[in-house]
């Protein structure tokens, strides 16, 4: 899909949202992957150093990360190079899913493990997070899922708050971040996050690569009512002010 075509998407998702999902293919859901990922043409090849992740080269969408080490989720992987990349730039262990079980068949025997899952599900990356020593992930990538999910429209764009959730659950306390890649600005990709997102989470996001495409990083924060050691220190610091 061009820019231009997501423009018209987004004006449509976001003023007429009941003609938006009328717009574009069912990409939200499984069965739509399935035949791709059955057609050898449309499949293309895991192998080929022309691949690309939104347009940018996927060692260039790595470096992207503010937290580019440990152990890392990829979903969405499909045909992605993004777990080798991320082996050769610190990110491990890593573990690849998808929701396609047919992309899951001719990946499953891979160096890099590829695991079948339902982001949309919190116990499904839970059983991934579970085979971790410490059971939580660093980062996830998102190679797609979530851009999916409000491309295709209701219910599918219902489900991404769940997918957020979900990956709240197995990421690592303080230092966990969640990335993903649109098409779409915030205007129109953050009211579907989920309400009180900006609770958890901070969110935010930079074009990268060519105007249009834009990337997402959502960090966890502190637990309220708990500080940081900086805090802590500006929080001595002005209390000893005060009573000067």
């Amino acid at each position: 899909m061009s820019i231009t075509g997501r423009k018209f998407i987004d004006f449509l998702r976001y003023n007429i949202p009941f003609l938006a999902g009328s717009t574009s293919a069912p990409i939200h859901k499984s069965i739509y992957w399935d035949a791709i990922y059955k057609d050898s043409a449309l499949l293309g090849t895991v192998e080929s150093d022309r691949n690309f992740e939104w347009g940018i080269k996927p060692d260039s969408l790595i470096s992207e990360l503010s937290n580019p080490v440990g152990p890392t989720l990829i979903l969405g992987a499909g045909t992605s190079l993004l777990g080798q990349e991320g082996l050769v730039r610190g990110l491990k262990p890593i573990i690849q899913c998808d929701f396609s079980s047919e992309i899951v068949r001719k990946r499953e025997n891979e160096d890099i493990p590829f695991r079948w899952a339902d982001a949309t599900k919190e116990d499904s990356l839970k059983v991934l997070a579970d085979s971790l020593k410490t059971k939580k992930f660093s980062n996830i990538i998102d190679k797609g899922l979530i851009d999916g999910l409000y491309l295709g429209g209701e219910p599918g764009s219902l489900k991404i708050s769940s997918v957020i959730s979900s990956c709240f659950s197995v990421l690592e306390p303080k230092i966990g971040v969640l990335a993903f890649c649109s098409f779409s600005p915030p205007k129109y990709i953050l009211p579907y996050l989920g309400k009180g997102v900006e609770d958890r989470w901070r969110i935010g996001c930079r074009e990268i690569g060519e105007p249009g495409i834009y990337f997402y990083e959502m960090k966890i924060k502190e637990e309220k009512g708990r500080m940081t050691k900086r805090e802590r220190h500006e929080d001595r610091v002005g209390r000893r002010r005060g009573r000067k």
